[in-house]
């Protein structure tokens, strides 16, 4: 799927045009003036994903900037959607994915695993592996384009911008503030962690509430883990002790509940077989049209 067709516009164009204009529309819908001022900017960010189809850079920091902007741009939505997520309800539904945890894990692993391993080092190594998050989505995305080039990391980009996207939106529907809001932080020998203390100076200063389930940092980075280990096999187990770090520390660090991280791992694997079977699609459309194989 690396574009080209459609009036010029990447796959990725779509998907993130998709995004404005879900967002924008709810937003003037339900949130009233604050809405209507989110609404006009992504309207004015819609307008300009459509001026960009005439630019193709093929090489360089424009090339990866052009492929991969909807991914820069996700820190930005982020932080917007603790307003958006206050359009469509005013409560949050922590009390039903804790029910969900007690009802497949027998209690909440959240409160669990770090109070059944208050080990410093070990906190210290899965602190360090949530803060990973930071370095895998953008290695698997410059790694791919160094080792197999342009449109492959445009699919790698694709994928984590999709991920990110759904999560978004997910987050504007069913607003879950997560185990950070609702339990007690981490106490003792642990919390006096070098690693803890960044890690949670992080989030203390850049999150967003009701963005937990699911966990968009193992939605995205998961995706794109898998789909930079299609393009090259290399990436995949090079970043995928890293993902199992990330995913784990998660859950220990009492940033998401075990169900949060459940649902980022299955909608990674969904963002990437869906954006499989369209590719696969979009390739053999081709061929029929060439009266080639499709390969």
């Amino acid at each position: 799927m690396s574009g080209g067709r459609g009036g010029g516009l990447l796959p990725v164009d779509r998907v993130a045009i998709g995004y404005f204009g879900c967002t924008g529309l709810i937003a003037v819908a339900f949130g009233g003036l604050s809405g209507a001022g989110i609404a006009a900017a992504h309207a004015i960010a819609v307008f300009g994903i459509t001026r960009l189809a005439a630019w193709r850079p093929r090489a360089g920091v424009a090339a990866i900037a052009r492929g991969a902007y909807a991914v820069l741009l996700t820190p930005l939505l982020y932080a917007e959607l603790a307003v958006l997520n206050r359009f469509l309800t005013q409560r949050y539904f922590d009390a039903t994915v804790q029910a969900w945890d007690a009802a497949l894990f027998g209690g909440q692993p959240s409160i669990g695993l770090s109070a059944s391993l208050p080990w410093l080092p070990f906190s210290e190594v899965l602190h360090l592996g949530y803060f990973a998050y930071y370095a895998i989505i953008p290695a698997a995305i410059l790694g791919v384009f160094a080792t197999r080039g342009l449109e492959a990391m445009q699919r790698t980009a694709l994928a984590v911008a999709a991920a990110f996207f759904v999560s978004y939106l997910i987050f504007m529907f069913f607003p879950v503030a997560g185990p950070r809001y609702e339990f007690a932080q981490i106490g003792g020998e642990i919390g006096e962690g070098t690693l803890f203390g960044i890690v949670h100076g992080i989030l203390e200063a850049g999150s967003s509430k009701g963005t937990a389930f699911p966990s968009s940092h193992i939605a995205a980075s998961l995706a794109g883990v898998l789909a930079a280990g299609r393009e090259d096999r290399r990436w995949f187990w090079l970043l995928l002790i890293p993902e199992l770090a990330l995913t784990a520390g998660t859950v220990y660090g009492r940033f998401h509940y075990a169900v949060d991280a459940l649902a980022g791992i299955l909608l990674g694997l969904l963002v990437c077989a869906v954006l499989r079977a369209a590719d696969a699609g979009a390739r053999g459309a081709r061929a029929a049209e060439g009266g080639q194989p499709a390969g």
